[in-house]
């Protein structure tokens, strides 16, 4: 049997949660059709007017920013992802996994565990990163940045993190991490 492979695009990561979260739904499904409560029902939370509006809304601006192409007939949406450059793939069963686990060690959203996983499989390779440097490529805090990698690393042993250090004579400063991503997840 074939793994499913799903693509994103690292453009994807710095947008807001809602907005994301919409795109690893096209990612997942390929081509929308159906209404706001098929949405709401797909990620498993009540279609009520609240969550139907930040919908709309968010699917208004990825519209016009040009990541989707959206019709809409009444009540009924067709949505397609627009290709960017930064490709980034990832085997479908491991989304689901990531939207899937309950995240009780850790406050984190699942969207930003998969931001996260997502920016370590494609900038990780050989170099120094910083907590600091993940959190402002993909619009979250470093507090979020953190608890994500604790779960990605402990609860889904996705990498494995190593710390790099400048040596100033006796002192040693930490100047950030190389992660070396598990053979599961590259």
């Amino acid at each position: 049997m074939e793994t499913q492979i799903l693509t994103f695009f690292a453009e994807w990561l710095i947008l807001p949660k809602e907005q994301f979260r919409i795109l690893v739904m096209l990612a997942d499904v390929g081509a929308f059709r159906g209404a706001l409560a098929d949405m709401c029902r797909y990620f498993s939370v009540d279609p009520q007017t609240n969550n139907n509006n930040r919908l709309r809304a968010a699917i208004d601006e990825l519209a016009r920013h040009n990541y989707i192409t959206v019709t809409r007939t009444g009540r009924t949406y067709q949505m397609t992802v627009i290709p960017k450059e930064q490709e980034i793939t990832m085997p479908a069963e491991w989304v689901a996994r990531i939207r899937r686990h309950e995240y009780n060690s850790e406050g984190v959203a699942w969207e930003n565990v998969l931001k996260v996983q997502l920016w370590l499989m494609q900038n990780t390779k050989d170099v120094v990163v910083t907590n600091e440097e993940i959190a402002s490529d993909i619009g979250i805090s470093i507090s979020q940045v953190v608890a994500a990698m604790n779960v990605l690393k402990n609860e889904f042993q996705a990498f494995r993190k190593d710390y790099a250090y400048w040596n100033f004579g006796n002192t040693f400063r930490r100047k950030g991490q190389i992660i070396d991503m598990s053979a599961w997840w590259s």
